[in-house]
């Protein structure tokens, strides 16, 4: 056997092990009851953040479509605070939220180009979260949460019809 067909075993340390705690004898129900008061607790805290991110949202926004999708920047904060909304929204029991920002990241990411008519499909996703905020819906938004998904579907379609055409 030659030397480049030898196999190493490499024994590879659990790091984690010496920055986690472990309780001896912890109830597992008891510390999920634990962390899903936590999260309760921050969920408080996202509505404040989302909130919050609405008018920054609106304000990249409005300078991605007066530069007709040319200032990168803008539009690179516009993603970032949708990816940072989609991440959170879902853990704090706001599905509606992450569906509408992981449907804008989703189509700034699959644009070729970002001009006209990519600005106004964006900015159809950026009012659906501006009234999502405004009327503090929660969770999956019931009837309005699907008529306003099913709204974005529709303009999603008519833009890859309309660019296929």
């Amino acid at each position: 056997m030659t030397d480049k067909h030898k196999v190493e075993f490499i024994d590879n340390p659990n790091p984690i092990r010496k920055k986690v705690r472990v309780e001896q004898g912890a109830d597992p129900a008891n510390l999920i009851r634990r962390a899903d008061k936590q999260v309760q607790k921050l969920s408080g805290e996202f509505e404040e953040i989302f909130a919050a991110t609405i008018p920054a949202l609106g304000e990249a926004m409005e300078a991605v479509r007066k530069s007709d999708g040319a200032d990168k920047d803008a539009l690179g904060q516009v993603r970032r605070m949708l990816h940072d909304l989609r991440g959170q929204a879902g853990t704090f029991g706001y599905p509606l939220v992450s569906q509408v920002g992981d449907s804008a990241c989703k189509f700034i990411d699959l644009s070729d180009q970002i001009g006209t008519p990519e600005t106004e499909v964006l900015g159809m996703h950026i009012d659906a979260l501006k009234a999502i905020s405004q009327a503090k819906i929660k969770g999956d938004g019931g009837p309005v949460g699907a008529e306003l998904r099913g709204g974005l579907r529709k303009v999603i379609l008519k833009y890859n019809d309309r660019k296929t055409a």
